[in-house]
């Protein structure tokens, strides 16, 4: 069976493998037990005791607010005086992908410099420093190499200085903001901080947000064409920044052998072309050798070097010097069975020479004669004849490998009392798996190699998959994935990682390696063979050793720290006290020099093999010898840091090997110190509210100032943190109280109906007790400050209205209330921040009791009739909190003592009229109200006209008849059947004209006749 995998060819930038071997020596064996007790080193992988080192660090507080930091570090040990070297052999099982893309080409890799190209009339231009700058090896798309010579090229670091111009643009809208957002800057304590512009909302009236990068909120605005109010920045002003790009500088620099940054040249301008030529990498993945004559090429140099390394330093086999390295060759591919089809474990095998051994009882049985010893010629032989012999054809199954790897140590166990390193190097081009990858395959081999891993073996991988990249994590895949499925590369890389002594996570140097071309696998195996050392004295602890300490967030170096601020001392070991070292300064740092770097502290040049200190016999006769490294410097509390007690003052400090090593081979202890917090001042302010009007203590507490020294917090309760960042508040606890006018702790304050005042107190606290840390166990402090919460109470004003006697009572009284105002102290609410929404008023107004009949709800007084009025907001009444005013009618002003307002009570006449009849005679009329009799009225005729009027009549139909009783001798007519009186006719006139129809005179009646007489149920 064939798999096809495409390769993308990858350049990886190797470190040396420090674990290969390891090489006693009795020259100096370090001997923990003569200690001074000033500290013990820590090994940075277990945290254990380290006996070949005595370490320690201290930190003490002064007078001025800083600290001293001084570190101490001596190498321990004794010597004789007959040096013996020898090396600790290596047992090597290289387990081989043989599957069927090991006959795909491994591709080529080549240099070529950059040339600006002309077509037709239009250039593309490649070699000017923005181009180069796009390539960089420091940017997203490295692709840019410089030529050291011999064929050797290092990848190229630009850095850009850029000069900016900042102008300030006042008073411009969101607009014209949100467009120029990528430019736009604020300052903050006079340091330049980007400014994001985001819109939300609708797109007619989008609100605009400008953030800074710390999240902390500017300004909110709504609207294309509003001016934003900004805050917490420095003038309330934004800036628009421009760069002129001819005046760019660009920085070009490579990383050389030694970790030491060597710098090409520097070039000013964008468009300028760098008169360095650079070189891009070439990749042809379809040139070069088969995958599998270039794995064997590169196996068989890795054999031959380590042949040479165990025929010793003298180079010949079967001397004393001779160094039993072994290796064992498994070749793995195809499994059991797939697809129905027996594949009987094809290229899946343990290699003796040229003879083939299939995985399962056949390989099993020459698990204990797989090594083959490289110092013998008849082993270099095997191993020769064993790579000759590899194939290329079938599946991609790593488990099976890696499962006769263990075979092969574990039939081959380190007597007791030898020393032997022993290391598993797996090279694939493919994912675990026959078509692609399989979760079941990769598991398995990553288990077995977990296997080897425990019990001591060091696992190497070495990749040639498309998208093969050793610092990359990957990410392990839910299912299996197809061959052309684009989570291929990230799940390959999880599983090198964690198949390899990276255990998963990414390391420099590196346990998973990859090669894009034959000449980088050639190079990796040589690497590796480099690792078993040919002879001689090897140490970590020379004068490449680098002490390094990373200063801690919360601290800084001080303003005037350089490197000659670093105060650096030796000295020399002059004799010994039972098991403490006496010491003398020496007059010079012997070598020793110190590099600062933003918050990094480094010391290297001190020879501590050299300088080990301990015991030397020689001739029975025992001295003390030796020198140790002390290192000073001071650092501050930054600005901004509130303080705490047993505050760390560094994120770590530790001994490494050079100056290109990631990890500490002993760390230091972390020392402590307890940093005082600064007075706390705060400022609330004045609320106001409605009347009642609810307050949470979030809205008590925003706006509220507080600061802690100069370190301003934000109380925003949407605020992170109060506004700043971790390190400043590692170290204590933030307590923020709302507190009312009796002094209680509370959460909200509600119906608020009188002013009252509340207080902000804020309390920072040390987390920490300060035990065991330099300088003075500080204590708590707390700031307070009181404001008054304003409430606005509502002031109705209502005006007299008309009502009719007899008339329906008005149904609802809203034209009374003229205006609704809300003051406080004679002060509306007018343009005042308010907390909270205007309370709805419910008003209702009663009349006086009794003078509108309540089942005909008309009005039955003639008499004024005042107005009561209550108030409620939200079912609570707040009448006695509401202030009133009576706008008073043009005849009355007064207002009720039983009211608010009155409702002044009108009243109708009807004029009755007589023509005809006879003068001086009386003429009687029944007056008529709605169909019932209301009164009756006498009229002394003349022969003319006469009228009588009545006056305070109710509203209604009114009409009148002629008592012919009286006036039997005329015959009456009327004008009008019916008046209507209400308030829009207030009176009327019925005339009544008498035509004489008799002659004769009728007597019988009373001479005296009263006028007007009105009924019993007038008032």
């Amino acid at each position: 069976m064939k798999q096809y995998k495409k390769l993308l060819s990858l350049l990886l930038c190797f470190a040396l493998i420090l674990t290969m071997a390891t090489v006693g020596v009795t020259a100096y064996a370090l001997d923990g037990s003569d200690t001074e007790g000033s500290g013990t080193a820590r090994n940075a992988d277990t945290g254990s005791s380290s006996s070949g080192m005595e370490i320690s660090k201290t930190a003490t507080a002064n007078d001025n607010g800083t600290y001293t930091i001084q570190l101490e570090a001596y190498a321990t040990g004794s010597k004789v005086i007959s040096e013996v070297k020898k090396d600790i052999p290596t047992d090597i099982v290289l387990v081989l992908d043989q599957s069927g893309s090991m006959d795909d080409p491994i591709g080529t890799i080549t240099f070529e410099p950059y040339e600006d190209e002309t077509y037709f009339w239009e250039t593309y231009y490649h070699t000017r420093n923005q181009d180069y700058y796009e390539v960089r090896a420091n940017g997203d798309n490295p692709n840019l190499y410089y030529s050291l010579g011999d064929g050797k090229y290092a990848s190229v670091s630009v850095e850009c200085k850029q000069t900016k111009d900042y102008t300030k643009k006042e008073n411009k809208d969101n607009y014209y903001y949100y467009r120029n957002s990528n430019s736009l800057y604020a300052k903050v304590n006079g340091e330049d901080l980007k400014v994001t512009v985001s819109q939300t909302g609708s797109f007619r009236n989008p609100t605009f947000t400008y953030t800074l990068p710390d999240n902390t909120t500017i300004a909110t605005s709504e609207g294309y064409y509003s001016i934003p109010e900004f805050n917490r920045i420095d003038d309330n002003v934004l800036y628009l920044v421009s760069v002129d790009e001819n005046k760019n500088e660009y920085t070009y620099t490579y990383t050389d052998s030694d970790g030491t940054t060597q710098t090409i040249g520097i070039s000013i301008g964008a468009s300028n072309v760098f008169d360095t030529t650079l070189y891009q990498r070439v990749v042809n993945e379809d040139a070069g050798d088969s995958r599998l004559v270039a794995l064997q090429k590169a196996v068989t140099t890795f054999a031959d070097n380590v042949a040479k390394k165990a025929a010793g330093e003298d180079g010949l086999q079967g001397t004393e010097d001779d160094v039993n390295h072994r290796i064992a060759i498994v070749g793995f591919a195809s499994g059991s069975k797939y697809g129905y089809t027996n594949y009987n474990y094809g290229n899946t095998e343990v290699f003796i020479g040229s003879n083939q051994y299939k995985y399962g009882n056949e390989a099993k049985s020459v698990y204990g004669d797989a090594f083959q010893n490289m110092n013998t010629t008849q082993g270099k032989t095997n191993i020769t004849a064993s790579i000759g012999a590899l194939d290329g054809d079938g599946g991609t199954l790593t488990n099976l490998g890696m499962e006769m790897a263990n075979g092969i140590l574990n039939a081959n166990q380190v007597p007791e009392g030898q020393k032997r390193n022993r290391v598993v190097i797996v090279f694939t081009d493919g994912v675990p798996g026959w078509f692609g990858y399989e979760n079941t395959t990769a598991d398995s081999a990553i288990n077995e190699a977990k296997k080897a891993k425990d019990a001591g073996t060091t696992v190497y991988t070495v990749g040639i998959f498309s998208g093969a990249d050793a610092s990359s994590v990957g990410t392990k895949p839910d299912s299996d994935l197809s061959n052309n499925s684009s989570s291929i590369p990230s799940a390959a890389n999880w599983f090198m990682q964690n198949l390899s002594s990276n255990n998963g996570t990414p390391q420099n140097p590196s346990y998973y390696l990859s090669a894009g071309d034959a000449n980088t696998l050639n190079n990796i195996f040589q690497q590796i063979s480099d690792q078993i050392e040919s002879g001689g004295s090897s140490t970590t602890l020379s004068d490449e050793t680098v002490i390094r300490d990373i200063i801690a967030p919360a601290f800084s170096l001080t303003e005037e720290a350089d490197e000659s601020s670093i105060e650096l001392e030796t000295y020399s070991c002059i004799g010994k006290d039972g098991n403490k070292y006496t010491w003398s300064k020496n007059a010079d740092a012997m070598g020793a020099t110190a590099t600062v770097n933003g918050d990094q502290v480094s010391v290297t040049g001190f020879d501590f093999a050299e300088n080990y200190v301990g015991t030397v016999t020689e001739n029975e006769n025992v001295s003390c010898r030796g020198n140790k490294l002390v290192i000073k410097f001071t650092v501050k509390p930054k600005d901004g840091f509130l303080g705490g007690n047993n505050v760390y003052t560094n994120t770590s400090a530790g001994v490494y090997e050079n100056r290109s090593a990631a990890t500490p081979i002993l760390t230091f202890e972390r020392p402590q110190v307890n940093v005082p917090i600064k007075e706390i001042t705060v400022t609330a302010y004045d609320k106001n509210v409605y009347l009642l009007g609810n307050l949470t203590g979030e809205q008590l507490r925003n706006e509220a100032t507080v600061k802690v020294g100069n370190v301003e917090l934000n109380l925003g309760a949407n605020v992170t943190n109060y506004g700043l960042e971790s390190w400043q508040t590692d170290y204590v606890d933030i307590t923020v109280e709302i507190k009312n006018a009796g002094g209680e702790t509370i959460t909200e304050l509600t119906d608020l109906q009188d002013d009252t005042t509340y207080a902000v107190s804020v309390t920072v606290a040390p987390k920490y007790n300060g035990n065991g840390a330099s300088g003075t166990a500080v204590k708590e402090k707390a700031g307070e400050d009181k404001a008054v919460i304003i409430v606005y109470k509502p002031e109705l004003t209502f005006k007299d209205s008309e009502v009719y006697y007899g008339d329906i009572a008005p149904a609802s009284f809203t034209e009374n209330k003229t205006s609704e105002v809300w003051k406080h102290n004679g002060s509306t609410d007018e343009g005042i921040a308010m907390i909270g929404d205007k309370p709805t008023l419910e008003i209702t107004c009663t009349p006086e009791n009794g003078k509108i009949d309540e089942n005909r709800a008309i009005i039955n007084t003639k008499q004024d009739i005042a107005v009561d009025v209550a108030v409620k907001i939200d079912q609570e009444v707040v009448t006695e909190n509401t202030v009133f005013n009576h706008q008073c009618s043009d005849d009355k002003c007064n207002v009720p003592d039983n009211g608010k307002f009155w409702l002044h009570v009108k009243t109708c006449q009807l004029t009755v009229t007589k023509k005809g009849g006879v003068a001086g005679e009386p003429y009687v009329f029944t007056v008529y109200k709605d169909d019932k009799k209301y009164t009756e009225v006498t009229i002394v005729g003349n022969i003319e006209n006469s009228s009588e009027t009545i006056y305070e009549l109710p509203v209604g139909t009114y009409f009148i008849k002629e008592d012919t009783g009286w006036s039997w001798r005329f015959t009456p007519t009327y004008n009008k059947k019916e008046v209507k009186l209400s308030k829009g006719a207030v009176s009327d006139t019925i005339i009544c004209t008498n035509e004489k129809t008799k002659d004769y005179w009728l007597n019988g009646f009373s001479t005296t006749v009263v006028k007007n007489v009105f009924g019993t149920t007038n008032n």
